[in-house]
């Protein structure tokens, strides 16, 4: 009662160069591809526990005709839910007229904390949606390129650090009805021990659920998050 879940689309639609990696296949995507997706998230949508669909893109996605053409084609395929879109080259906080596409599709531009480079999207994102989405993968600038999927993520937040994503945390929740924060520092089970620190800063009252961070300090990818409804 009152938890919703988050689910990321499907690495063939985002990441076709790592989906070809782990299948040897070409991401070529079909309609059946896309039936598949929805068929595999229809029971979370049917009792209403899908809080929303997170399309995650690599930096590597740009602001160029394939990048437009495959947003176009993420909004008409999976228009019907709450889309989240992560965006993650400077190219697209540059360019207008990405706002007013999410507008126009209600679709979240994803606020991310990462490490800042000169191609790095913009901190201070437009609201597009009446949901607002939030993910903090760590400042791990030193194995950002050059880690792998674990330890790119390896940061643990700072009790100050806490304090500066409350504050973001905060003004987003005054613009949306709905606001979803997630940690991706999945690195030991930091992303559980922040995000219990972002609890305690926003001063916010959950349902107690028992977790065990002993059985976290393995490397799993846990990406921990907070979901508010206003």
């Amino acid at each position: 009662e009152g938890f919703l879940f988050a689910v990321k689309l499907w690495q063939k639609f985002t990441h076709p160069k790592m989906y070809k990696e782990a299948t040897g296949e070409e991401a070529i995507i079909a309609q059946s591809d896309v039936d598949l997706f929805k068929h595999s998230i229809e029971p979370l949508y049917k009792v209403g526990k899908l809080g929303a669909l997170l399309t995650q893109f690599p930096p590597s996605f740009k602001n160029d005709n394939y990048g437009r053409q495959m947003l176009g084609a993420v909004a008409k395929a999976f228009g019907e839910y709450r889309l989240a879109v992560e965006l993650r080259d400077r190219g697209w906080s540059d360019d207008a007229s990405t706002a007013g596409f999410l507008r126009e599709n209600k679709m979240a531009w994803v606020q991310i904390d990462e490490p800042k480079f000169s191609t790095s999207v913009a901190e201070d994102l437009p609201v597009t949606a009446d949901f607002a989405y939030l993910r903090f993968h760590g400042r791990n600038a030193k194995d950002w390129w050059t880690g792998d999927a674990e330890t790119r993520y390896k940061y643990l937040y700072s009790a100050e650090e806490i304090e500066g994503l409350a504050e973001r945390v905060k003004a987003a929740a005054e613009k949306v009805k709905m606001l979803f924060v997630f940690f991706n520092n999945h690195w030991q089970g930091y992303a559980p021990r922040n995000a219990n620190d972002l609890k305690k800063s926003l001063q916010l009252r959950f349902q107690q659920i028992p977790v065990n961070l002993e059985m976290m300090q393995d490397k799993r990818d846990i990406e921990t998050g907070l979901g508010v409804k206003f």
